[in-house]
């Protein structure tokens, strides 16, 4: 589901503000952890580097983090996914018609409209996050510093046993 305007901004990014201590930051290229960090999370968390993934691994990333999140969301649970500066996604990881892009009728848009870009797992051109709806755990993605960052002790103990598999570099 698409989020409106109204629940975007006083729910979830308020949240990714405020709860990941998210600093936006297009300049910083490295896995520096002495300063510039472009989150603050105050829940155990792991980084891992990305950009040695082959395009068979990225290609596969989809969906074996969804069996993940299907995993850690339990029966009912949903995943926030909000793409800076874009739309942004309230969904059941269980439900595949819920994970893909959707027109939006808006008359005050050249053509009547726009495209709201369901976001990858691979942060490849903005910061993605998929974030429990209850903020417990997620996993936001830095595009310039080729990161993913999880948190939340379910998901790190999930990927934990993985990421090598996905060609990631475990950097925290």
């Amino acid at each position: 589901m698409l989020l409106d305007d109204t629940e975007l901004e006083n729910t979830v990014w308020q949240k990714v503000f405020k709860l990941l201590g998210f600093k936006p930051d297009s300049t910083v290229r490295t896995h520096n952890f002495t300063s510039d960090m472009p989150f603050d999370i105050n829940l155990d968390f792991s980084v891992y580097a990305i950009e040695n993934m082959s395009n068979e691994q990225i290609d596969a990333m989809g969906d074996t983090i969804r069996k993940i999140l299907i995993e850690a969301t339990g029966e009912n649970g949903r995943i926030y996914a909000p793409d800076c500066e874009h739309s942004s996604f309230l969904y059941n990881p269980r439900n595949s018609d819920e994970q893909k892009s959707v027109w939006v009728d808006a008359a005050r848009y050249f053509g009547g409209g726009y495209c709201a870009n369901f976001p990858p797992f691979y942060p490849d051109a903005d910061y993605y996050f998929f974030i429990d709806e209850n903020f417990r755990f997620g996993y936001p993605g830095h595009p310039w510093r080729q990161e993913v960052w999880i948190f939340g002790e379910l998901l790190i103990h999930r990927f934990e046993q993985i990421y090598e598999n996905l060609g990631w570099t475990k950097i925290k």
